[in-house]
Parts: structure tokens; C-alpha cells; sequence
């Protein structure tokens, strides 16, 4: 049985060489008369974000057995965040394999594929051949992640939060303020009194950086 390059980086070998390939075939190479294709394909991401949601927590639960359920919920949320997903399917070279748009172009460097292609790998590892082999490849491709420091990390909307529901009992909001050639442009603001613009390359980008300016003026307001 071949194993590709990609078996050995994950160090795991598909049986069912069907699944495999559904995995790494995005749907952007089905036209719509292979819907059931594109849908097998769909399906997978979907059973692979409920696989790596379930490991990650049993993982999390047993490492860190006397935190608090806030700890435990805050680090599930930032391992199978998108970012972290990407930067896992980069390590894995994981775009190089995959088959994506009608000629197998390059995936797009700032989407959701790559994050997508490696939860359908896992549900496609889950069908093969079980949770517990399941279970021994994400916990090698996270294990650099099961960082204490990492996982108690805050970023600006968490701290915006915790000071605006302190000093005042309100939570800071968030409206979509247009789409630019460069990306997207979000308002943060607490009451009517505070507001400050971000922009990013995606929404959550975008309200990381109107927190982060804003944490910025409730700082000088703070100062004068």
C-alpha cells in the first residue's frame, strides 16, 4: 500500500484510501453535478470538528485536572480556533497535498480552507479507523500547543471584557462597519461614551484590533 508524504508527517496510514482522498479534495473541484461529492466532503469537516472538540477537552481535563471549568474552556476555544488549526496544518505541509479549485490551484492564504481540510482529515481518520487512533494523532499535532502560558494568554476583547464588566457592569459591543479591498472595518464600543475603530483581514481580526484601541483610550482617559 503507497503511503504518502502526508501519512508519514502525521504518521498515520489510511486503510480506506476513499476517505483519504475525500479528506484532501476540496469541494471547489466538484462542479455542482458532484454535489454528493462535495457534501461527502463537508460532512467530514463536520464530524472532525465534533472529534477534535471532544479530544481536545478529554486532553485538557486530564492535564490540567485542578483548574476551574473557565480555565478549561478558555484553552479549548484557543486550540480549535481557526488560527491554531492553520498553523497546525502548516507544520503538516498539509496545503501541498490537497486538491484545490477546478485545476488544483493554490489555497488562499487567509480562509478558512486549511483550517477546514485538516478537521475533514480528522473526522476521515475518525471513519477509518477509530477515536483511539484518532486520538494519538491530534494529540502529537497539539501537543506544542498544551502550552500553560499559550492557553492563559488574553487577548484585547477577553481584557476589554473583564475591565468593562468590572467598572462599569457592561459588555462592550461590536458592529460591522464596512468591507475594504484590504479587508474589514469593525466599531467597539462601550455605552455611548467610548468607541474606537479596528481593521483586519477578517471581522475577528478586525474586532481584536477596536479593542485593542480601545483599551487604548480608556487608558489615556485614565491617565489625564
Amino acid at each position: 500500500m503507497h503511503t504518502t508524504t502526508l501519512e508519514k508527517t502525521i504518521q498515520y496510514t489510511f486503510k480506506n484510501r476513499a476517505l483519504y482522498e475525500q479528506a484532501v479534495t476540496h469541494s471547489s473541484c466538484f462542479n455542482e453535478k458532484k454535489a454528493v461529492r462535495r457534501s461527502d466532503n463537508e460532512n467530514l469537516e463536520y464530524l472532525g470538528d465534533a472529534i477534535l472538540n471532544t479530544v481536545v477537552s478529554i486532553l485538557l481535563y486530564k492535564k490540567y485536572k485542578t483548574r476551574d471549568e473557565g480555565f478549561l474552556s478558555n484553552a479549548r476555544s484557543s486550540l480549535v480556533k481557526k488560527e491554531t488549526l492553520t498553523e497546525v496544518a502548516k507544520k503538516i505541509n498539509l496545503g501541498k497535498h490537497m486538491s484545490y479549485g477546478n485545476s488544483g490551484g493554490n489555497v488562499p492564504e487567509e480562509s478558512k480552507v486549511l483550517s477546514n481540510m485538516l478537521e475533514a482529515l480528522i473526522g476521515a481518520m475518525y471513519l477509518d479507523s477509530g477515536m483511539r487512533n484518532a486520538t494519538k494523532v491530534i494529540k502529537n499535532l497539539f501537543e506544542p500547543y498544551f502550552n500553560e502560558e499559550k492557553l492563559t494568554e488574553k487577548n484585547p476583547k477577553n481584557i476589554l471584557q473583564e475591565h468593562s464588566q468590572k467598572k462599569w457592569g457592561l459588555l462592550p459591543k461590536y458592529k460591522f462597519s464596512r468591507k475594504t479591498k484590504t479587508g474589514f472595518t469593525v466599531l467597539a464600543f462601550i455605552g455611548k461614551e467610548f468607541k474606537a475603530k479596528g481593521i483586519g483581514k477578517n471581522k475577528k481580526e478586525a474586532e481584536q484590533d477596536a479593542a485593542r484601541a480601545l483599551l487604548c483610550i480608556l487608558i489615556e482617559t485614565k491617565s489625564t
